[in-house]
């Protein structure tokens, strides 16, 4: 784990304004942020073993899906009971992040990936499909939600929030899978790790992205 989280002392007026360390966690992570001082390394006994099992829930963390499978293993590890064990993991998350939100992002940023390369193929065509390419973009812009009202009930223009685009993907001969792209939080993990696996081994071959732009034409919503 990293000895630095993303620096608040930047702030205007920061400097006068003590963070507070009245509890372990307070300590660790005025630890984190003392640029001048001994950061983690000051802290006491007690503290840097806390900081161990914070750093332990959140490799669990990353490795299971609940707080429910992760804090046996963490129990067992340090010994200490369940309640504890629950809140080191809540710590945890708080302290270096939600998880969720970044499994999320990371799922945005690969499907962005297979709608530029989508992009890049109707463009290098000779002659450039303008049409397949204005479909890629649209792609891209759904995934990134750029075609979503905005909190001011703005509409984002005709058609924005109801299309959807369904992947068929068939790896190693398994049977057909179907995935909504515009939705990454719906992928199951195991699920992303096959629309990685497709997307880096070139599985969708630019044969078949020709017929998925082909599809994207006709418009009905499917890619």
């Amino acid at each position: 784990m990293s000895n630095s989280l993303p620096s608040v002392t930047s702030l205007p007026g920061s400097d006068m304004v003590p963070m507070p360390t009245a509890t372990a966690v307070e300590r660790i992570f005025a630890a984190y942020h003392d640029e001048n001082g001994p950061g983690l390394e000051g802290l006491s006994h007690a503290d840097k073993l806390v900081h161990s099992q914070l750093e332990a829930a959140y490799g669990l963390i990353l490795n299971y899906h609940s707080f429910e499978q992760a804090w046996p293993l963490m129990a067992k590890q340090f010994g200490i009971s369940r309640p504890t064990c629950y809140r080191r993991l809540r710590d945890a998350q708080n302290l270096f992040g939600d998880v969720k939100k970044v499994k999320k992002e990371g799922r945005r940023a690969v499907l962005l990936e297979f709608a530029r390369k989508l992009l890049q193929l109707c463009l290098t065509m000779r002659p450039p499909d303008v049409k397949g390419a204005m479909a890629a973009m649209k792609f891209e812009a759904n995934i990134s939600g750029l075609l979503r009202a905005d909190a001011h009930g703005e509409d984002a223009g005709p058609g924005s929030g109801n299309t959807s685009y369904i992947l068929n993907l068939t790896v190693e001969g398994r049977k057909p899978r179907q995935f909504d792209l515009t939705r990454p939080e719906d992928i199951s993990d195991a699920d992303y790790e096959l629309i990685d696996q497709a997307v880096s081994e070139n599985v969708v071959s630019p044969n078949q992205m020709a017929i998925l732009i082909a599809q994207a034409k006709e418009g009905d919503g499917r890619l």
